[in-house]
């Protein structure tokens, strides 16, 4: 008896996962679109998956506040919660005494929509429309970089550039996140490039960039497969063909997400 309650509870509690999944990517499907016309809808359910479990870390369980911690994983990154970048993010997740879940989602929203609102502004022309043609000539020109071997002695002048690059593309991220925060991304995309095996200059630049627009797990991503399947292929012994295949698909991922900007709606 006590073995059949069990399994009826579990399958009342597969039922409510399921039912909640459901609705979520309902929901994600009305509001994301772009996210379901790159990915499809297995890798969005994955997506739902990872962040009921992530946000449950948080002492996250109110539907409306699980909800909310998966668009953010959207807008932001799946892994917006230990992003360096995004410090308010941790400290208002991990503030539990102080405040209540509903609380902390509240004022999760409000944070994330003000460094939303900032950050948009590297998107924009000098009238306020859309556009990309900045960022991704200057993207297209990591493809013609060095292939040497990043050494301790070519480390300046390479931050030196980085750092240029960087701070002349996304001025109002830079402002928004505070100099000595974000200088801190090229010492660590350093270290984390070279655990996937990447340690051209080329290559480490290009990796720098892509963690810095597209979060600091964007390697591990749900929402960017295509980023961990080539970094953890090792199928790919080559540095030079990985690092051509990640700037290829970068590039096709980037240009595919703003050519279906118009067919957002919400």
């Amino acid at each position: 008896m006590l073995s059949l309650r069990t399994v009826q509870l579990t399958t009342l509690a597969g039922s409510r996962i399921r039912a909640f999944e459901d609705r979520t990517c309902a929901h994600l499907q009305r509001y994301f679109p772009r996210h379901y016309l790159l990915l499809g809808d297995e890798p969005m359910r994955t997506v739902v998956r990872q962040g009921w479990q992530k946000a449950g870390t948080y002492g996250l369980t109110a539907e409306c506040c699980v909800r909310s911690y998966i668009e953010f994983m959207c807008r932001l990154g799946s892994g917006f919660d230990t992003d360096p970048l995004l410090p308010w993010a941790a400290r208002i997740l991990n503030d539990k005494a102080a405040f209540g879940e509903i609380e902390r989602g509240d004022r999760l929203y409000h944070q994330a929509w003000n460094y939303i609102d900032h950050i948009s502004r590297d998107y924009r022309d000098n009238a306020g429309q859309p556009t990309t043609a900045r960022f991704m000539g200057e993207f297209r020109g990591l493809r013609h970089g060095r292939d040497d071997i990043l050494t301790e002695n070519s480390y300046p002048e390479f931050a030196s550039e980085l750092t240029w690059q960087i701070e002349t593309n996304f001025p109002a991220k830079c402002a928004y996140v505070g100099r000595e925060r974000w200088l801190g991304v090229i010492p660590q995309g350093v270290r984390s490039a070279r655990a996937f095996g990447i340690t051209t200059e080329r290559g480490t630049a290009l990796f720098t960039i892509l963690r810095f627009v597209l979060g600091e797990g964007f390697a591990h991503d749900p929402l960017l497969p295509w980023a961990s399947n080539i970094l953890n292929d090792r199928a790919i012994t080559n540095q030079t063909e990985k690092i051509d295949r990640l700037y290829a698909e970068g590039l096709g991922f980037l240009k595919r997400w703003w050519d279906s900007a118009p067919e957002e709606a919400g």
